[in-house]
């Protein structure tokens, strides 16, 4: 049932029909008359803001010609407030509106319902004072406060969390590729690109295991429990998934263990809570010998509360002779459906050279976009490898926002970083045919990967 259907059955849409000069309840859809947003849609403002562009609805008749006193209601205001200037479309055709921002950063949105024709949608985000939006298509180096000194990174996972500081990154150290430091740590920060420890927080959350080490650790937000869930990879005698949760960043509950499975048959873990009793957990398996095998899969695991988990299911996503390797999935709610992002290995080889973009409508079958997100050498920090990525879309802005981890090769030493850059989503998902991408020979092989 459309949304103006709803509204009129209310008798909101009579009432204004009465205020407008037109007798009787809300009239039926008009054929050929249509209605859309002319000025005011996917607005970034700061929160508590009124937005500087008033929202406009113009409505035309079949000849597309103005249409006139058609009722018009600003109903369903997500995170703000409408006022509107008037009930009805004025003598040039257009209804118009204020629209103020509520307290809380995110999306907001409101919907213009038009008698006797559709509904509009208005979606805008509202940003932190002191968040500015950063340009399109620039790097932007990530500084941390590793708790070996090094501030070398790698594999980042962004989350948001109802707390003080509202984003939170988690990352591991790799200082010249060593994995004895990957331990997983938790930055907290207001902005995409200021990460710093909020106050009273460990560093490391976790320390070293009695063998082998720690590495790709998860982030969640769990809303039934009001916990943040950071869930992360023991590489020893097999691979062990571990828990630790959260209630405000500073103290972790005791780890616990939720999956075992052979080595390296769970590699980056990638978790997405997407409702009440439906968690999905993605990961590669490398089989017995890792990124070094000829190939590997992609798979995927259900559970109902996060902790018990379900056998995996081999999932398809390989292309151009590329395999994913580690992966970040989300859950697009604007768009329904789920989008991953990958760096892809050649067949044998632990140094990948380029970070990818998948799409599915289910999570089981995916659609790569072959065109690169970010390739080798594009930023003189990821000259020579770009690993796991992290990342999340702003729809009011069409924005991509990426944490990319990667390295550069100097005189035998590979030295590790994370950056921030900004993609436009429509760009990003380019479908148009392109050739399979093609990538020069690493300075070395990346043997100890992380």
């Amino acid at each position: 049932m459309r949304l103006i259907e709803l509204v009129a059955r209310s008798g909101l849409l009579g009432a204004l029909a009465g205020a407008a000069g037109c007798d009787g309840p809300a009239a039926p859809t008009v054929a050929g008359r249509v209605a859309f947003a002319t000025a005011g849609d996917q607005q970034i403002g700061i929160a508590g803001d009124r937005l500087p562009v008033s929202l406009a609805v113009a409505v035309r008749d079949d000849r597309g010609r103005p249409a006139a006193a058609v009722p018009v209601a600003w109903v369903l205001a997500v995170n703000g407030v409408v006022a509107p200037e008037g009930t009805a479309t004025g003598v040039d055709g257009l209804a118009r509106a204020q629209f103020t921002l509520g307290p809380m950063t995110g999306p907001a949105s409101v919907v213009a319902v038009v008698d006797g024709v559709d509904s509009v949608y208005f979606r805008f985000s509202a940003r932190a004072p002191e968040e500015v939006p950063l340009p399109f298509d620039q790097y932007f180096n990530l500084a941390f406060t590793t708790f070996d000194g090094s501030g070398e990174t790698v594999h980042p996972d962004h989350a948001r969390v109802p707390w003080a500081l509202p984003r939170r990154l988690a990352i591991t150290p790799y200082p010249g590729g060593n994995a004895g430091f990957e331990l997983p740590s938790v930055f907290a920060g207001r902005t995409a690109e200021r990460w710093a420890l909020a106050p009273g927080a460990p560093n490391p959350v976790v320390g070293s295991p009695p063998f082998g080490h720690h590495s790709d650790p998860d982030l969640v937000w769990n809303p039934e429990r009001q916990e943040a869930w950071l869930y992360y990879r023991e590489a020893s005698n097999g691979n062990l998934i571990w828990l630790t949760t959260s209630t405000d960043g500073v103290q972790w509950s005791t780890p616990v263990k939720v999956i075992t499975v052979p080595s390296h048959e769970l590699i980056s873990p990638a978790v997405v809570r997407r409702a009440a009793g439906d968690w999905w957990m993605w990961s590669i398996n490398g089989g017995p010998v890792g990124c070094s095998a000829a190939a590997v899969t992609l798979e995927v695991r259900r559970s109902t509360d996060g902790v018990a988990w379900g056998p995996p299911t081999a999932l398809a996503l390989a292309h151009d002779g590329l395999y994913p390797w580690h992966v970040d999935v989300a859950w697009i709610e604007s768009r329904q459906e789920y989008w991953a992002v990958y760096n892809a290995k050649k067949p044998g080889s632990c140094t990948t050279p380029a970070l990818f973009l998948a799409r599915s409508p289910d999570g089981l079958v995916w659609t790569p976009v072959r065109t690169p997100l970010v390739a080798k050498g594009d930023d003189a920090r990821l000259r020579d490898i770009v690993y796991r990525a992290s990342f999340e879309y702003l729809p009011a802005e069409d924005r991509l926002a990426l944490w990319v981890s990667g390295a550069r090769y100097d005189a035998g030493r590979w030295t590790w970083s994370t950056v921030l850059i900004n993609r436009r989503a429509g760009d990003a998902l380019d479908t148009k045919a392109h050739g399979p991408p093609e990538f020069a020979a690493p300075p070395a092989e990346l043997i100890d990967w992380p």
